[in-house]
């Protein structure tokens, strides 16, 4: 029995605007408490029924994975991001430290990392699990992709269970810009809990999924 995540959306293409000036990108990304306040509930629901999909008000061509996390960072948190080539990628990664104060960490070290490129398997098998008498300094990552629960050739059919989704039953997620290596290093990620991960997929008009360590996550038509 599959249980179909509610509250799909399919997300336009994302551009940052070029050449935007760094203190209108550290303006954009910082919250009031009132919208982290917001934001905290919609990820923390999320993180709770895997797959299921919220919204979270995000600023035109903002990307999404930073507005996301930059309502929950604690300065004292190490952040990685991860950017492209593109010089509007790093710019935005810049903003992200500026407007936080967060501590910039390397990918290994870091406890909260944002996405601004799609994930590739190296970058999940580098994350911080943890230990497992310090489980939560494993990784909480928050990662762009470009849709959630289209039925598009190009997405990749998510199948989880676990706590969050009803015994018996699964839960179906579809993603665009979730390699399918990726999906398969994340389940390796998460094999030894409570060592894993958290990751959160957002698309650039603010929906968000949550993927706990605690959920199982396979591809449709797999074991």
């Amino acid at each position: 029995m599959t249980d179909r995540a509610a509250g799909t959306a399919l997300a336009p293409a994302h551009r940052v605007p070029s050449g935007a000036p760094d203190a209108q990108r550290i303006r954009a990304l910082r919250r009031t408490p009132q919208q982290s306040q917001l934001d905290f509930t919609a990820l923390l629901d999320v993180l709770a029924r895997p797959g299921r999909v919220r919204r979270l008000a995000v600023p035109d061509a903002v990307p999404a994975a930073a507005v996301a996390a930059c309502g929950l960072i604690d300065v004292e948190v190490p952040v990685h991001v991860l950017t492209d080539p593109d010089p509007d990628s790093a710019a935005w990664a810049d903003a992200v430290y500026a407007a936080t104060g967060a501590q910039r960490a390397e990918l290994p070290a870091a406890r909260t990392v944002i996405a601004l490129r799609p994930l590739s398997p190296e970058d999940i098998a580098t994350l911080n699990r943890g230990t497992p008498l310090d489980p939560e300094i494993g990784a909480r990552v928050f990662a762009q992709v470009d849709a959630l629960g289209g039925e598009g050739p190009h997405d990749t059919e998510l199948l989880l269970t676990g706590p969050g989704v009803p015994d018996g039953t699964q839960r179906r997620l579809t993603v665009r810009g979730l390699t399918p290596d990726t999906v398969t290093a994340l389940a390796a990620a998460n094999a030894a809990f409570p060592r894993g991960v958290d990751l959160f997929l957002t698309t650039p008009d603010g929906a968000v999924a949550g993927l706990p360590r605690t959920t199982r996550v396979r591809r449709s038509g797999k074991d």
